[in-house]
C-alpha cells in the first residue's frame, strides 16, 4: 500500500545551537504571532537543543539528521565513548534502548561497512541530543542525503525512509540538490515524506537550475518545504513565502535571519 501523502506544517522556523537568547525571544514572538497556520520548529540537535525547545512554544518538531561534522570534531577531541555518551545522555534509557536495537537490527550491514546500516544508527545517535521531545519527521541531513544521491545509492535512501516510518515518524530528506534529487527519487520509486531544499525567486542555490527545481517541484510525489526562501536575505520574507507557495512548496524553512529581515512584514498566507 503507497503511503498517503503527508500534509507537512506550512511554515517550520529553524533553530539550532548557534541560536542567540534575543534570537529564541525573537523566534517566540513569530511563533506565537502565527497560530493561525501550522506551524513547527525545524531543529539541527546540538548539546543547546533542549534548552532551545524548552523556551519555545509547544510546536511539534522536525529534526534534520546527523550533523557528521559535529560528531568527527567531538569524536577527535574527545573520544568515540564520550561523543556517544554525551548525546544518548540527552535522551536517557529510551535513547540508548533505540540505540542497541537499531545497531542489533543492522549488524549484517555495520560489518559490511554498508551505508544502509551505518546511517540508521547515526539517525538514533544523533536524535538522543533533541532529549525527550519526539520528532514529527526527521530529515536526513543534506551531506548525507547528497552523497548517496552521488553514489546512486538507492537502496540505502529507500530504507532510510522504511527505517524512520517504522520508527514511528515522518520520513524526509534534506538536500542542496533539489532538482537532481526529485528527479532521481521519481526514478527509483523512493518516496519520502518530504523533501528540504533551496529554493526562491532568485534561483538562489537552485540545482541543476531554477526551471528545473520548478518542473521537478510540480511532479514530485513528497511534500516539499522550502529552504533559503529569501535568497540570503536579497529578497523580502513575505515576497519569498508567496513565491514558493504559488510554485508549490508545500511549507517554507523560516531561519533567525529571515524574521531578523522582515520584522513584522511576514504574515502567513
Amino acid at each position: 500500500m503507497t503511503e498517503a501523502r503527508w500534509s507537512p506544517p506550512r511554515w517550520l522556523i529553524a533553530v539550532g545551537g548557534d541560536v542567540t537568547e534575543e534570537q529564541v525571544a525573537a523566534l517566540r514572538h513569530a511563533a506565537a504571532a502565527r497560530q493561525a497556520e501550522p506551524g513547527a520548529v525545524l531543529v539541527r540537535p546540538a548539546a543547546r537543543t533542549p534548552a532551545l525547545l524548552a523556551g519555545l512554544p509547544s510546536l511539534p518538531v522536525v529534526a534534520v539528521l546527523p550533523d557528521l561534522a559535529q560528531l568527527l570534531r567531538d569524536v577527535a577531541e574527545r573520544g568515540a565513548p564520550c561523543a556517544a555518551g554525551s548525546r544518548l545522555a540527552a535522551g536517557g534509557l529510551v535513547a540508548c534502548w533505540r540505540l542497541a536495537r537499531t545497531g542489533l537490527r543492522h549488524l549484517p550491514d555495520i560489518a559490511r561497512k554498508d551505508f544502509r546500516g551505518i546511517v540508521p544508527v547515526l539517525i538514533e545517535l544523533e536524535r538522543a541530543r533533541a532529549g525527550q521531545n519526539a520528532p514529527q519527521g526527521v530529515a536526513l541531513a543534506a551531506p548525507v542525503t547528497d552523497l548517496l544521491l552521488s553514489s546512486g545509492h538507492a537502496e540505502c535512501l529507500a530504507h532510510v525512509v522504511s527505517f524512520l516510518r517504522r520508527s514511528g515518524t515522518r520520513a524526509g530528506f534534506e538536500t542542496q540538490n533539489l532538482g537532481h534529487l526529485l528527479t532521481r527519487l521519481a526514478s527509483w520509486g523512493v518516496a519520502p515524506d518530504f523533501v528540504i531544499g533551496p529554493m526562491n525567486p532568485r534561483g538562489f542555490r537552485m540545482k541543476p537550475s531554477a526551471s528545473a527545481v520548478l518542473a521537478a517541484v510540480g511532479r514530485a510525489e513528497s511534500a516539499v518545504l522550502a529552504s533559503e526562501p529569501s535568497a540570503a536575505g536579497t529578497v523580502p520574507l513575505a515576497d519569498a513565502v508567496a513565491y514558493v507557495r504559488e510554485h508549490g512548496a508545500a511549507g517554507v524553512v523560516i531561519s533567525p535571519a529571515d524574521l531578523a529581515g522582515a520584522a513584522d512584514g511576514w504574515r502567513p498566507a
